[in-house]
């Protein structure tokens, strides 16, 4: 399918597309958040806020379609500084359509997000994902991602 899927800029017109993919977003939960759907809200205000913010050079939001025009995933991407004060690009977030997925889309959607930081001249391309979203770890993985730092929790009564 990966010769078939095309890469676009969102459009105003996403924005319900980018937002429906919330829940697959918190399918796996955060260990902090005894229910990730309390979650859903911010997260789709974010996804908006991103697909309206088009005109930011240091931000985008890219569309998976098919060759029918039938949107797949998107990725949103932006510029951030690390602690050193580097700009590095970061993958916001990452979804595909849950009958899109083992089918080459998100691959596509990381290696424009990877496109994307080369142009702008960014020398690293981070991401955070849930420590339980085994499927999206194996993923980044096969990619050549690897971890930078590890975010410890612990519930407090």
């Amino acid at each position: 399918m990966t010769d078939r899927i095309v890469i676009r800029p969102a459009h105003a017109g996403d924005s319900d597309f980018v937002a429906g993919l919330v829940p697959s977003l918190l399918r796996f939960g955060s260990p902090a958040w005894e229910n990730a759907d309390a979650l859903a809200p911010g997260f789709r205000n974010v996804l908006v806020d991103a697909v309206r913010a088009a005109e930011d050079p240091r931000a985008t939001v890219l569309i998976a379609q098919g060759a029918d025009g039938t949107r797949l995933g998107f990725i949103s991407l932006k510029s951030v500084a690390d602690v050193g004060g580097t700009e590095r690009a970061h993958v916001a977030d990452l979804a595909v359509r849950e009958d899109a997925r083992r089918k080459g889309v998100g691959q596509a959607l990381m290696h424009a997000g990877e496109a994307w930081a080369r142009e702008r001249g960014l020398p690293v391309l981070g991401l955070d994902v849930w420590s339980t979203n085994e499927p999206a770890l194996a993923f980044y993985r096969a990619l050549g991602y690897r971890p930078e730092s590890l975010c410890l929790i612990k519930t407090l009564d």
